[in-house]
């Protein structure tokens, strides 16, 4: 399937009422993640681990690209608004960052099986187009590091942490076609 179609028909799903149902519920659960599962290390606070990520790449294999970004930039967004109503500091390149996130798992995952090897080339796309230079280059703005030094931290974290990524998305194979069987049920 093209990616053109992808994106096409991942726009068509959105005018179910199972899909926004589905959708708003993994933007919810993209919201909490969003607010209480992000690990920030102390040594490095410019490197967070999370996992945002899942209920992004549900709504990327579930429904494709279209819905993923939506999912990925609105909870970003929602989620830094609920977090700290006081200090509101949303970056649009990050948040771009997120969109363009949902868009690859989505452009990857939807409407194929869910091996291992797409889930690899989904992740090492996310990570080497977006975590690792644009997300650091807006960081690098942020905070006023070099963004090499930024990169090289954020890459010794990340990378790892991908692997972690990968294992979790593997697990969630067999439950996550299960539903999209419940699904895509006329």
């Amino acid at each position: 399937m093209s990616i053109i179609r992808k994106f096409g028909d991942s726009s068509k799903e959105l005018s179910n009422v199972r899909t926004l149902a589905v959708c708003a519920m993994m933007l919810a659960l993209r919201i909490v993640l969003g607010i209480f599962s992000n690990f920030t290390l102390a040594i490095m606070p410019f490197v967070k681990i999370g996992f945002t990520f899942i209920p992004i790449v549900i709504t990327a294999y579930l429904f494709g690209p279209v819905c993923a970004g939506i999912v990925g930039g609105a909870g970003d967004i929602l989620s830094i608004i609920l977090a700290n109503p006081t200090a509101f500091s949303i970056t649009p390149g990050i948040t771009v960052c997120c969109i363009i996130e949902g868009m690859i798992y989505g452009t990857v995952l939807y409407r194929s099986k869910l091996k291992l090897r797409k889930v690899i080339i989904a992740k090492a796309a996310v990570l080497l187009l977006c975590q690792l230079p644009l997300y650091t280059l807006f960081l690098c703005f942020l905070m006023n590091m070099p963004y090499l030094t930024l990169l090289w931290y954020r890459a010794a974290v990340l990378v790892p942490f991908a692997v972690v990524e990968v294992l979790i998305i593997m697990l969630l194979r067999k439950p996550l076609m299960k539903v999209q069987v419940q699904v895509h049920k006329k």
